[in-house]
């Protein structure tokens, strides 16, 4: 399957999104008044852990044989959705911070994150491949639900760094934020 530059150039330029995303709520949350360091605890650990993510895997999977990379790839993601969550928790009994309710859409969106990346590994690896000798060559029909796994990880890491941006308590606001990652999937998928 080849792949062609315009999906390279957005999945790259996504990703950065999400990072600047991130770094912006970081910067708002601490400059605000009062400062809301929940907030800018969760948006820090979120920004660092997306791109040390990218670090690790550009320069450690990156190296690796082409046949063994998809083998680390999705378990690798996963395991950092758990420990940005792990350390979410640790900076904020260190700290001595309350949690905010967004810092709560944190622990959602990063176990459901690492489910996803956990059942892309399976799909990919196990239920499409079969264990195979060649991960990279697959038919079209391999893969189980894929558009969902990748726009779902995609959306939800756009829906938690605009819930931290948000300036309000999303407290009773199930039915906008429930919006609000619709328009995050929709837009993701287009």
């Amino acid at each position: 399957m080849q792949v062609s530059i315009l999906d390279l150039v957005f999945s790259y330029s996504i990703n950065k999104v999400e990072l600047i995303a991130y770094i912006v709520a970081f910067c708002v949350a601490l400059y605000s008044r009062p400062k809301r360091v929940s907030i800018a605890i969760s948006a820090g650990v979120m920004a660092t852990g997306l791109a040390l993510g990218d670090l690790f895997h550009g320069q450690l999977v990156g190296s690796l044989d082409v046949d063994k990379q998809i083998y680390f790839w999705y378990l690798a993601w996963a395991f950092l959705s758990l420990l940005q969550a792990f350390f979410v928790v640790v900076i904020h009994w260190l700290l001595g911070v309350l949690f905010k309710p967004q810092v709560k859409l944190v622990f959602i969106t990063m176990a459901v994150n690492a489910l996803l990346n956990t059942v892309m590994f399976i799909d990919r690896n196990i239920t499409g491949l079969n264990l195979s000798g060649r991960p990279n060559e697959y038919s079209d029909d391999s893969w189980l639900l894929w558009d969902v796994y990748s726009i779902g990880i995609n959306a939800n890491l756009l829906f938690l760094a605009l819930a931290l941006l948000s300036r309000g308590e999303l407290k009773g606001k199930l039915v906008w934020m429930l919006l609000l990652y619709c328009c995050c999937f929709a837009a993701l998928s287009l």
